[in-house]
């Protein structure tokens, strides 16, 4: 159990007063908790695995040498104009949830729903994001919310860390326009993990000519020895997850006055192999009875995918 060094104060806002205490760990991880009953966020998950430090991917593709598997066919059955500013409105009516937690944010007087446990800062940074699936919690750390470094994931009885993974080599191009340097730093969106690959999704949020159109990728990664399967081609996933079906990965790609779609990768190559053209870009990604439901900028879709 990690010891605690604390200090108080209170933050106040136009509707909540929350009193707060800093603490920092021994490793010095700076840590924030609230007197709500979330104070036992202080007694973290053992993290005694080592973290795995990502070497610096292709920034072009990389395809793995696998039988390709069957093309999907993608069916368009819905496109309805969103009001933009609806999301949550999108989630609740038509019954829909993205398997995510809500995380602290003490800027914005947020306790957040993080499980017991979960470490609110890791080497310095805070949890920016966290979501789960039926096996694992999946838990990214950044310096703020626009960024996300590092990867602890940890079975959903938040026993211990399975796994960490430090980005920090995913996230500048080898080549960009030096003006937009700020801009361009990609952060980790999403995670998943299915029969022994970790499958990661890496982008940032400004036009890709930024980044010399070297931005928005699907990286399979094996959890055997860490050792990158494949990396997709550059521009197919921006958006805020992914999801994977059968034999593919369903994810999109889409900017202002860029080109914007929908992708099917393939599993065993990386390679794309199968789009359909969205009228904006893809904010999130959910199925449900075998219909995936589609959120971009704009419009709502959905789609059959077989």
């Amino acid at each position: 159990m990690k010891s605690i060094l604390f200090t108080s104060f209170f933050l106040f806002s136009t509707t909540v007063i929350f009193s707060q205490i800093k603490g920092y760990t021994e490793y010095e991880d700076e840590i924030w908790l609230y007197d709500d009953g979330t104070w036992e966020y202080a007694y973290e998950l053992p993290l005694d695995v080592e973290t795995v430090i990502m070497e610096t991917p292709v920034f072009s593709a990389a395809f793995r040498s696998k039988p390709a598997v069957k093309i999907p066919k993608i069916t368009q059955l819905s496109a309805k104009a969103n009001q933009i500013t609806d999301d949550e409105e999108w989630f609740l009516n038509n019954n829909l949830t993205l398997n995510t937690y809500e995380v602290p944010n003490n800027f914005r007087s947020i306790v957040g729903d993080i499980p017991s446990g979960t470490p609110v800062s890791f080497n310095g940074e805070r949890i920016v994001k966290a979501f789960y699936d039926d096996t694992y919690n999946y838990f990214i750390y950044g310096v703020d919310f626009s960024e996300g470094r590092y990867l602890i994931v940890a079975n959903k009885e938040i026993e211990g860390a399975s796994y960490i993974y430090d980005f920090e080599s995913y996230r500048m191009s080898p080549d960009y326009v030096k003006e937009d340097q700020d801009y361009i730093a990609q952060r980790l969106n999403w995670a998943r993990i299915e029969n022994g690959v970790l499958y990661v999704s890496h982008s940032h949020s400004t036009y890709a000519s930024s980044s010399k159109g070297m931005n928005a990728y699907v990286t399979a990664i094996s959890l055997e020895d860490n050792s990158v399967l494949w990396r997709s081609q550059p521009l197919v996933s921006n958006g805020a997850n992914f999801i994977l079906h059968n034999d593919v990965i369903v994810c999109g790609y889409g900017f202002t006055n860029e080109k914007d779609y929908l992708y099917t990768i393939d599993k065993n190559t990386g390679k794309v192999n199968g789009k359909i053209a969205l009228k904006s870009g893809p904010s999130y990604f959910v199925v449900k009875d075998n219909v995936f439901y589609v959120r971009t900028y704009n419009t709502d879709y959905t789609f059959k995918i077989e």
